[in-house]
């Protein structure tokens, strides 16, 4: 994914690859901490004595994940180590705290993109205001792509523990998919990354719209 920043120069590339990078790391934290906060909200204590109750990217970000994602449009954090037998309710647990970390980038991505909107009125162009104006495209961007792409129903993503948390214990897709989920998403990727990523444009298209209509 740099391979657009090298496009820029000067400034400008400073502004853009700021943007960009911390726009990554923002969006995976609270990707993973929304996770920690609603398994620790449904009775999962362990994940505060983790350290995962906080914003703090060096609790969840994964080196290599992040270079992954930087480079080439995809990565992961430091996944929170949940214990699902610690929840009051198991199934109703597994459930929220599965599509925690989705629900999240999809408000982070409703949010700023109306930011963005707002921030293209401001009638002025100096470093503060691009950045602004980046950084907030940048996360409403970032955002949507995680959403989409963590609602995947293929293991070990957010869409597969769902299916999970909706299905019957033991049942047979989610046998297979312990079995050969890395694989698939390995696969679909390197196979269908631009079915990926006009799934995102998508999704992307509501949340534009919206807001044009009041910008």
């Amino acid at each position: 994914m740099l391979h657009f920043i090298g496009s820029y120069s000067g400034v400008d590339f400073l502004i853009v690859s700021i943007s960009f990078i911390l726009g990554i790391v923002l969006s995976l934290s609270l990707h993973e901490f929304a996770h920690a906060f609603v398994a620790y909200k449904m009775g999962d204590v362990n994940v505060k004595a983790q350290g995962r109750l906080t914003i703090n990217p060096l609790r969840h970000i994964d080196p290599i994940g992040f270079l992954c994602c930087a480079l080439f449009g995809f990565g992961w954090a430091r996944p929170v180590q949940i214990n699902p037998s610690n929840f009051r309710n198991i199934k109703k647990g597994i459930i929220w705290t599965s599509i925690a970390g989705v629900i999240t980038n999809l408000i982070l991505s409703f949010v700023f993109c109306g930011l963005f909107k707002l921030s293209l009125l401001i009638n002025a162009e100096n470093v503060l205001v691009n950045f602004i104006q980046y950084f907030t495209y940048y996360m409403s961007l970032i955002n949507i792509s995680l959403a989409v792409f963590n609602i995947l129903p293929i293991y070990p993503l957010d869409g597969f523990k769902f299916i999970e948390g909706v299905t019957k214990y033991n049942n047979g897709y989610v046998n297979f998919m312990y079995r050969y989920g890395s694989l698939i998403l390995l696969l679909f990727l390197i196979c269908f990354d631009y079915l990926l990523f006009n799934m995102i444009m998508w999704a992307f298209i509501p949340i534009q719209s919206f807001w044009n209509l009041i910008f």
